[in-house]
């Protein structure tokens, strides 16, 4: 009997899949394909910060919006090690300074407005998000 997949492997599997026509959908298949290599000790430091934050959905608004961010935008990481590498620091970040974790509440919320507007807005044009999201930006600086 195969291993069960960690929680990333189908996290990225998700995103790989939902985000294939996505300019960066190679890296995400990367951090799929990537994702059994990730340590139990790091999955359980993981597991013990989104405990101590006692937020799910700042952690999971975390995970989605770089995820997004490597599929249409220029973040990279090396594998999925790297991935959860960075999401721990940002996860102890929030832990230790309630400031931070309160700035990114508020940060992910305006991203997620403006993804899915440039997202909604790009498939109507059959256009890059960047490109639209852009084009929004810009109109609503004016």
């Amino acid at each position: 009997m195969p291993d069960e997949p960690n929680p990333f492997e189908r996290i990225f599997t998700h995103y790989a899949d939902r985000l294939r026509d996505a300019p960066g959908a190679g890296r995400l298949a990367r951090l799929a394909r990537t994702a059994r290599r990730i340590p139990e000790p790091l999955l359980a430091e993981l597991t013990a910060l989104i405990v101590q934050l006692d937020d799910v959905q700042l952690s999971g608004n975390d995970i989605a919006i770089h995820l997004i961010e490597v599929g249409y935008c220029d973040a990279r990481y090396a594998d999925a090690v790297a991935f959860v590498s960075a999401l721990g620091k940002r996860l102890q970040r929030y832990v230790d300074n309630p400031l931070a974790a309160s700035d990114a509440r508020g940060d992910f919320h305006e991203r997620v407005k403006w993804w899915r507007m440039a997202l909604g807005r790009a498939a109507e044009l059959c256009r890059w998000p960047a490109i639209v999201l852009m084009n929004i930006s810009s109109v609503a600086d004016k």
